[in-house]
């Protein structure tokens, strides 16, 4: 059922206002969709002018008739209109309960983990559910500018050793860099070998103290269709993924000063 139908005929507001507006005016309009089908004939058959019903700049249906067919072609476009922005309310409440599901997850999980190979597998498999086939990084700066995978995690097939600067993923770990979905990297100047040969990416530094300390993301398979969504998962998953490294890295060391230098052979 299209739109404009669904409206008039399933809408418990919308099609018996219409209709008492059209009781009430004796008006006689026919209204169309806009592939021409007739949804509502009130003895138009097609007279009069013919008017256009709207929503958000999209033309669904038209309202042929007498002077009243504006009118109703008005009260259409508006409720029409009205729609859309719940449905679009409705999608962004439910990406926002997904994202804020996600975090308090995945930080419950985190929190469990205590070496780096387990925190690092964990992150790479959030990063490999955002679409099938992606190849998931989880890359750590090194105070010479390499880009390494962390324990537990591997460089995509195809993906050259990074270092800080060079290539997409490169230079996310800038200072100022921010989360980012590269949607055509063959089209990218920015692009380095195993980026450019591979579908839209998704990439987010990470952070501990305000520093970069390393770079989060996929590369997916060509053809793949990613949304701004998307990327606020990323960009969550780099924010708790940053600290948690850094947490296991510090307990780490602690725990090797603790044992102290390993017996004389």
């Amino acid at each position: 059922m299209n739109e404009l139908r669904r409206l008039i005929v399933r809408h418990r507001h919308v099609g018996p206002l219409v209709a008492s507006l059209l009781a009430g005016t004796d008006a006689q309009v026919t209204i169309r969709d806009a592939e021409g089908e007739t949804i509502l004939d009130r003895g138009g058959l097609g007279g009069g002018e013919r008017f256009p019903i709207v929503a958000e700049y999209d033309t669904i249906g038209w309202v042929e008739g007498g002077r009243t067919a504006r009118v109703v072609a008005s009260v259409l476009s508006y409720a029409a209109s009205r729609e859309r922005d719940k449905r679009s309310l409705a999608a962004e409440a439910l990406e926002r309960y997904r994202e804020l599901s996600l975090i308090y997850d995945l930080a419950d999980a985190l929190g469990a983990r205590d070496d780096e190979a387990a925190v690092g597998a964990l992150v790479a498999d959030q990063l490999a559910r955002l679409a099938d086939g992606a190849a998931a990084f989880v890359l750590e700066l090194g105070d010479d500018g390499a880009l390494s995978p962390v324990a537990g995690t591997t460089l995509p097939t195809g993906l050259a050793a990074l270092r800080a600067g060079e290539g997409i993923i490169g230079r996310t770990v800038a200072a100022d860099a921010q989360p980012e979905l590269v949607e055509h990297p063959a089209e990218d100047a920015r692009a380095g070998p195993g980026e450019r040969d591979g579908g839209p990416i998704l990439v987010a530094p990470m952070r501990v103290g305000g520093r970069v300390t390393g770079v989060v993301g996929v590369i997916t398979p060509q053809g793949t269709t990613l949304r701004a969504a998307d990327l606020k998962v990323v960009a969550a998953i780099a924010a708790l993924a940053g600290p948690a490294l850094a947490h296991v890295g510090r307990r780490g060391s602690a725990g090797r000063r603790a044992a102290g230098p390993a017996p004389a052979g």
